[in-house]
Order: structure tokens, then C-alpha cells, then sequence
């Protein structure tokens, strides 16, 4: 009679181990964070195409970044100088890949040239011009508006004129303080940036 009470009990034990990870189980599934989501440059405020120079063979980078674009999360600035990283807002294989390709894009379709490419390049064809960019400032700042401050060069390979540079500094405000407002404006700061290059290669 003792052994059955004993096995009762040992059976209730398990009984109530059981039921408790199972709630754990739930719990931890119910509590599962959420997917980031995943966004490209460039598909938003497209130059339309034109024929400016189809004959120009391209190169576009290398490009130096500030710390917070060194990585796939998107940043915002907040006051007192702290940058917000988000997890769940990403760009697609890191920013880099992103802005060289938009980039590129961009002044392909404005250049009507099927010779622009980016860095680095195993392009079989030799390059008329490159273009070196440094980007010191690419951030959301308080969730009102895009700064944005880069610096260009453009040099020319076989003419042996020195490189001319520039600097594009635009403020852009956000439509909404959403992660698609702020992609959209940084496809529209990348569209006027690529017409001031190809105003450059053009000139």
C-alpha cells in the first residue's frame, strides 16, 4: 500500500514537471522576437532614364563610411548624440553593398551607359572616370529629416586632368517617422546625388 502512495505521488511529480514545460515551451514560442525586416536602396525616386554620355565606362567607389553605416541596422540620431541602432529594420546585405549599388544604378540610368560598375571591379573594359566617395554624414536625426553630407571626387583616368571634387549636403525631411519613410528619403538623397555626379562626368 505504501509503494502504490509512493508511485501517486511520483506520478503526480512528473505529472506537474510536464505541465510546466509545456508552459515554458509556449511561452517561449509565444515570446519569440520578431523577424527584422530586410530593405534595399534604390527602388524608390528613380532618375528616369537618359542618353547623357552612353559612351562613359564608369567606376563607382570605393566608399568610406561613418561608424553606424559600417553595419546592416539602421541608425537614427537622437538628441544628446546617441545613435539607435534597429534590429528589426536592415538593409539587405549591409549598407555599403546597398548605396554602391543604387549608386551605380542611378548614374547608369542617367548616363544611358551599360558600362558602370562597382568597386571592387574585375570589368573587363577600361574606366573613363571613378568615383571616389567619402560619406561623413548619412543619419535620421530626432525622426524629422535625412542629414546628409558627402564628399566626391571624380577622376578622370586617361586625360590626366587632377580630380575635381565636391560636396553634397542636402537636408531631407521624412514623410513619416516609419522605416519606409526613411528609406524613401534616402533614395531621394541618392537621386540628387547622382545627378551631381553625372553633372560632374557630363561637364
Amino acid at each position: 500500500m505504501m509503494g502504490m502512495v509512493g508511485l501517486t505521488r511520483t506520478g503526480r511529480f512528473a505529472g506537474v514537471g510536464i505541465g510546466l514545460l509545456l508552459v515554458a515551451l509556449s511561452a517561449g514560442c509565444l515570446g519569440r522576437s520578431p523577424a527584422a525586416d530586410h530593405f534595399v536602396l534604390g527602388n524608390n525616386g528613380l532618375l528616369s532614364i537618359d542618353r547623357r554620355a552612353p559612351e562613359l565606362a564608369v567606376l563607382i567607389g570605393p566608399v568610406r563610411l561613418p561608424a553606424y553605416l559600417d553595419r546592416p541596422q539602421m541608425a537614427r540620431l537622437r538628441s544628446g548624440g546617441e545613435v539607435e541602432l534597429d534590429e528589426y529594420a536592415r538593409w539587405l546585405g549591409g549598407f555599403e553593398t546597398n548605396f554602391l549599388r543604387a549608386v551605380s544604378l542611378g548614374v547608369a540610368r542617367q548616363l544611358g551607359s551599360i558600362r558602370v560598375t562597382t568597386f571592387p571591379s574585375s570589368a573587363s573594359f577600361p574606366f573613363d572616370a571613378q568615383i571616389r566617395i567619402h560619406i561623413d554624414d548619412l543619419v535620421v536625426v530626432d525622426d524629422e529629416s535625412l542629414r546628409v553630407r558627402i564628399r566626391c571626387a571624380v577622376l578622370r583616368e586617361e586625360s590626366g586632368a587632377p580630380p575635381v571634387f565636391f560636396l553634397h549636403e542636402v537636408s531631407i525631411p521624412l514623410e513619416d517617422d516609419s522605416t519606409e519613410g526613411v528609406v524613401n528619403a534616402h533614395d531621394k538623397a541618392l537621386a540628387s546625388f547622382v545627378e551631381q555626379i553625372v553633372a560632374e562626368l557630363t561637364r
